[in-house]
């Protein structure tokens, strides 16, 4: 590929044009997700909803990674960047125009499947224009950097627009992000090929269809399991017994085909097992930095711009946790110690929001934990997907990073169950807690009650002053359940922390990686 691009074209011009093209796809992953409350209230849905519609992006992504690797080898490089920019473009066109949710879970879908067709496509292009493996290692951590950043990232881009624009404007100036990017393909590119094309006949769409469902239906799960009281509800119990039933097919298929969808034979290695439970549990720490969006605009009621003001200094952590774990990685520094530091932030981070949560607050107080948690993600993700690929044969390199991309999507998956769980359990369990001391025969909720009814007598309101009192203790006792279920939440994070470090101490140096990085075949993933 390294001729693909016309002479005239500089080589840090190709490297930007590469990718710049990512960064519209990446903002889409979780634009929803940017303001939950104005997303649900377009589409008149509920904000489990909107999760819903993040993970179907992630399944499409997960989903058709394998399968895509078929079209980028039959397609033109330049014909397929322009078939699915226009795609892109289409995609975003229709989100601009539908306000019907249930028809954008499929486009949602369907946007994922071409995230996977830009990352393939670009991080092969990237790859393919270096000499070194430090290079490919550095272009690693610029792409997961991006990948990392995105979700702050997005939330600082569109709080301004969502709060200037009407929801749907977002997706229209989404699909016009796209066309810079195409027009300058389409004018530095030459339209030739370097490889025989690969026909586009025996399409492994089964293998797919398959693979596909079951993540949905995992996500599903997550998503509406705890709200719906989990199997008591007739629809979960069908999308459980589907979500079973099509991933005993898949497995079943995978054994009978000569061509498998995943080398399964991965995870007979127990340092690819090792690598997996790495970004696993790494994944739902990530996203538990969601507790501590949720306590600054219930609690410290920050507004959405505002909050992604302070979202900067965990993209500023993610940044410095990156490119330190490249040094290291250059430096061949053991992966183990890598993983020891980063996680020692995450449990640092835990435990600093564990005693910094209370019932009032101020923000400029927050910007160390949120340093931390960035500088530990960053840490962690680039060496640990290194780990992975390399820990297997280099033929099974793809299947490594289609694997490591679903664990992701089930470390994503599984902290929004685990959240979600907290938050409707363990939020009602302690308010339920609170309101058993508000009883009459409490003298210390007589006292309240008093001075709360002066409180808003002295501020102007001269009748039913006690209804007023009780409705600010209710509120009172509602911000003080929330405090609660936060502190819940991440007592049990600090827990996996520490569990994962004893597990990471006992296990070997694990240096044999850079070994057996010169021989694999780095893939995105």
């Amino acid at each position: 590929m390294k001729g693909i691009f016309k002479e005239w074209v500089p080589e840090w011009l190709i490297k930007l044009i590469l990718f710049s093209g990512l960064m519209p796809s990446m903002v889409l992953f979780f634009l929803p997700g940017a303001n939950v409350n104005v997303t649900a209230g377009f589409y008149g849905a509920q904000p489990s909803d909107v999760q819903f519609l993040i993970i179907l992006f992630y399944a499409g992504f997960v989903g058709f990674y394998v399968l895509e690797r078929r079209f980028f080898q039959y397609f033109p490089t330049k014909q397929y960047y322009i078939i699915f920019n226009l795609l892109q473009l289409l995609n975003c066109y229709l989100m601009y125009s539908t306000t019907e949710i249930s028809w954008v879970y499929g486009l949602r879908f369907f946007q994922g499947m071409l995230f996977a067709s830009a990352v393939n496509l670009s991080i092969s292009m990237i790859f393919s224009r270096l000499k070194t493996e430090r290079a490919k290692e550095g272009s690693y951590a610029i792409f997961f950097g991006m990948l990392l950043c995105s979700s702050p990232f997005n939330s600082f881009v569109t709080a301004e627009f969502i709060d200037s624009f009407n929801f749907d404007e977002l997706y229209f100036y989404a699909a016009l992000s796209f066309v810079p990017g195409l027009l300058l393909i389409m004018v530095t590119m030459k339209p030739i090929r370097h490889h025989k094309p690969y026909p586009l006949f025996s399409l492994d769409w089964a293998s797919f269809i398959c693979y596909s469902f079951t993540v949905v239906s995992f996500g599903y799960l997550m998503v509406y399991g705890q709200e719906r009281y989990w199997f008591s509800d007739a629809s979960m119990l069908i999308v459980m017994i589907g979500g079973v039933a099509f991933f005993g097919l898949f497995m079943v298929r995978q054994k009978v085909v000569k061509r498998v969808y995943i080398e399964l034979s991965i995870f007979r290695n127990k340092r690819f097992l090792l690598g997996i439970l790495i970004v696993y549990m790494m994944y739902i720490e990530r996203f538990s930095l969601t507790i501590s969006n949720q306590y600054f605009l219930q609690i410290i009621q920050l507004d959405p711009i505002h909050l992604s003001y302070i979202q900067w200094f965990n993209i500023l952590g993610t940044v410095c946790g990156v490119m330190l774990s490249l040094y290291w990685l250059l430096k061949r520094l053991a992966v183990k110690w890598i993983w020891i530091v980063g996680y020692c932030c995450l449990l640092a981070f835990h435990q600093y929001m564990f005693f910094s949560f209370e019932s009032e607050g101020n923000e400029e107080h927050f910007w160390l934990p949120l340093v931390l948690h960035g500088f530990g993600v960053g840490l962690i993700m680039v060496p640990t997907i290194l780990f992975v690929i390399a820990s297997v044969r280099p033929q099974l390199g793809a299947s490594a990073a289609a694997a490591c991309l679903a664990i992701r999507y089930l470390g994503y998956t599984s902290s929004i169950g685990l959240q979600n769980f907290f938050q409707l359990v363990e939020h009602a369990r302690h308010q339920e807690v609170f309101r058993d001391q508000l009883q009459s025969d409490n003298p210390i909720f007589e006292s309240y009650i008093k001075a709360g009814a002066q409180q808003v007598m002295h501020h102007g309101l001269q009748y039913k002053e006690h209804a007023a009192a009780l409705k600010l203790i209710a509120e009172r006792v509602n911000k003080q359940a929330f405090v609660r279920y936060g502190m819940d939440y991440y007592e049990l994070m600090s827990i996996i922390s520490i569990s994962i470090l004893l597990l990471i101490l006992i296990s070997p140096s694990l240096k044999s990686m850079y070994k057996k990085l010169k021989n694999n075949r780095i893939s995105p993933v």
